[in-house]
């Protein structure tokens, strides 16, 4: 890891990443919610952000040096693979402003006929100062990801295996076995339902670099869901695709 990039990773430590999402048909979603989320997040001592969307990182830049996580959500016909899946939406997630790429990194295959992993060594190539987050369901899809080259793992897709499941808690099991699997190849941040600080400490304590929370913090709806659904005896499920 370049000196640039291990000082940027330093920087997130021990800490908290906030990600500021908002889909369409959330009831939050209203003109500025992601810089709003953002700000709220900066005050509330976070070190980065997670954001979906060059239009949402070119909203929040102009508010923060933190480094942020960009992403971009595309849904393609005929694929599961939805998180920047492609070199264009990695070059336009780039030049919103993004700090840290985070991108489909499962043995699932692509839009394009490939495996979503091969998209690393494309984008080390296209941009080798930038670093690489790979979401992946698995400690076998963490190993491989940072051998072809990705910086950070975190297992945002924990819940996409071969038979998706609408999960509300997160699997410490499944980032123990990550974190060992992974020694000395690279960094794991903790990402899935991650619902209280106590869920955080823990995750830290198990070997994460960095836990990064979204819907626990910025989707109150959903927050509000994982409440009745259990006082009412699990009568709904979770959204699976959140």
């Amino acid at each position: 890891m370049k000196e640039n990039q291990q000082a940027m990773v330093d920087q997130l430590k021990g800490g908290l990443i906030v990600s500021c999402q908002a889909k369409k048909e959330d009831p939050i979603f209203l003109p500025g919610i992601i810089s709003a989320f953002a700000e709220s997040a900066i005050w509330g001592g976070a070190v980065g952000l997670r954001l979906n969307t060059p239009e949402s990182i070119r909203e929040v830049r102009p508010l923060t040096k933190l480094p942020i996580i960009g992403l971009w959500k595309q849904d393609s016909e005929g694929s599961d693979v939805f998180i920047t899946p492609t070199m264009e939406a990695v070059r336009a997630v780039l030049e919103a402003g993004a700090d840290i790429i985070a991108v489909d990194a499962t043995d699932r295959y692509a839009a394009s006929g490939k495996k979503a992993f091969e998209i690393i060594p494309q984008i080390k190539g296209e941009y080798p100062d930038v670093l690489i987050l790979a979401d992946i369901r698995n400690a076998e899809e963490a190993r491989h990801a940072l051998q072809l080259g990705a910086h950070i793992v975190a297992p945002t897709l924990y819940r996409f295996g071969d038979n998706p499941k609408s999960i509300d808690s997160p699997d410490f099991e499944m980032l123990a076995n990550i974190v060992r699997a992974t020694d000395g190849l690279g960094h794991v941040f903790m990402e899935g339902k991650i619902n209280t600080p106590e869920e955080a400490i823990q995750s830290l304590y198990l070997g994460a670099h960095a836990v990064v929370v979204g819907s626990a913090i910025t989707r109150p709806h959903l927050t509000t869901l994982s409440f009745t659904r259990k006082m009412n005896k699990y009568d709904k499920k979770m959204p699976l695709r959140y």
